[in-house]
């Protein structure tokens, strides 16, 4: 009898889209190596009431509130200020039916146990702790001191040497500690060309193509971004309102007669988007960056959420990697300035193919596959 594939069990939680995307990614990249995956949401498995809090809670302070989500991020991020709350949450993950969650691991069956977020992890490491090699793979370009916890995890997979040193700072073996980069989708190896991409997208082959981003929850000043933009001869703006329904009809109506705008929601098929495209302008999800940095696109940062966005921010901008609209109103300003000027726009190139990591995923699963 022909013996079984390796199974790889990737666990995430549906708080924005990054997790998801990214754990969707590495499905994509462990069945290239004829492995077994399922990809399992860790909050499908908890009461929904409780579900809907957690998760909408989180959405509602980015999009209201982002000085409040960004203190909470910052003030917890050591160890000491961690204990109290990473206990709690550990409690609160057994207590809301992670044995639900555990019972489709145990039907499963996985050789070895990959999050993209830490919800539930303790939960898990419980029961398979010692028995099962459980990762942690960080989805922004630095680490929070909630992904490093050395009692659950038995290796850390991270986007950048900054967040080695974060755990390295922390006492963590650095021999655990894996500079993979954020595992985007295998198709970012080979992106379209703008051409087969403006044709896939019913776009002319003239003028600019300028894409603006509000991240997957949508999120941002985007109307005066797009306003701005809009303005420029020639020039179709490409609007993503991700999830936010609300934010995408307010787009539609106020640019209604704007035959130069075009208006989405969530968007599949992002690499055609990116490529058709002749700059970017988004916020710094640690996701979407990882994948604009494959493109070779010069890319602008408008928006930042205090917390990991702005934390994403500044190492792109110390690494020269983008660069930042000060003013949404001016928008268009900033970006002819750049690619008017074809020095500044190389420089901005060049340090965003040093940065760009395609084959993460790779990385990941060719070292997760020693585990097992």
């Amino acid at each position: 009898m022909k013996d079984r594939n390796k199974r790889a069990a990737i666990i995430y939680s549906s708080i924005g889209t990054g997790h998801k995307t990214a754990a969707n990614a590495l499905c994509e990249w462990f069945s290239m190596f004829d492995v077994d995956t399922i990809c399992v949401d860790a909050l499908a498995y908890v009461n929904p009431i409780i579900r809907g809090i957690y998760a909408r809670s989180y959405l509602e302070m980015v999009r209201k509130a982002p000085q409040i989500w960004g203190y909470f991020y910052e003030s917890t991020d050591s160890p000491e200020a961690a204990i109290g709350l990473l206990g709690g949450l550990h409690e609160l993950t057994v207590k809301l039916n992670a044995r639900k969650l555990l019972k489709v691991l145990v039907d499963f069956s996985p050789d070895a146990i990959i999050f993209t977020h830490f919800f539930a992890a303790a939960a898990v490491a419980q029961e398979y702790k010692g028995k099962t090699p459980i990762f942690l793979v960080n989805t922004d370009f630095l680490s929070h001191v909630f992904h490093r916890d050395r009692d659950i995890y038995d290796g850390w997979f991270v986007a950048s040497e900054e967040a080695l040193l974060q755990y390295e700072a922390d006492g963590i073996d650095i021999e655990k500690v894996y500079i993979s980069g954020i595992p985007i989708k295998p198709c970012f190896m080979t992106p379209p060309s703008k051409r087969s991409a403006r044709d896939k997208l019913r776009l002319s082959q003239d003028g600019s193509v300028f894409l603006v981003m509000g991240g997957g929850i949508g999120v941002g000043p985007l109307e005066d971004v797009v306003e701005s933009l809009s303005q420029i001869r020639e020039a179709t703006v490409l609007t993503l309102c991700g999830n936010n329904e609300e934010l995408r009809e307010a787009m539609k109506e106020r640019f209604f007669d704007s035959v130069n705008v075009r208006v989405f929601g969530f968007v599949k098929g992002m690499e055609y988007v990116y490529a058709a495209s002749d700059a970017i302008v988004m916020k710094p999800g640690g996701l979407s960056t990882s994948e604009v940095l494959c493109m070779k696109r010069p890319f602008f940062l408008c928006g930042v959420i205090p917390g990991q966005e702005q934390r994403n921010s500044d190492y792109l901008l110390d690494r020269g990697a983008a660069k930042t609209i000060f003013e949404p109103r001016r928008a268009s300003h900033t970006l002819l300035k750049v690619l008017e000027d074809e020095e500044e726009k190389a420089k901005l190139l060049e340090a965003s193919e040093k940065l760009a990591r395609p084959k993460a995923g790779e990385a990941i699963v060719k070292k997760v596959l020693e585990f097992i």
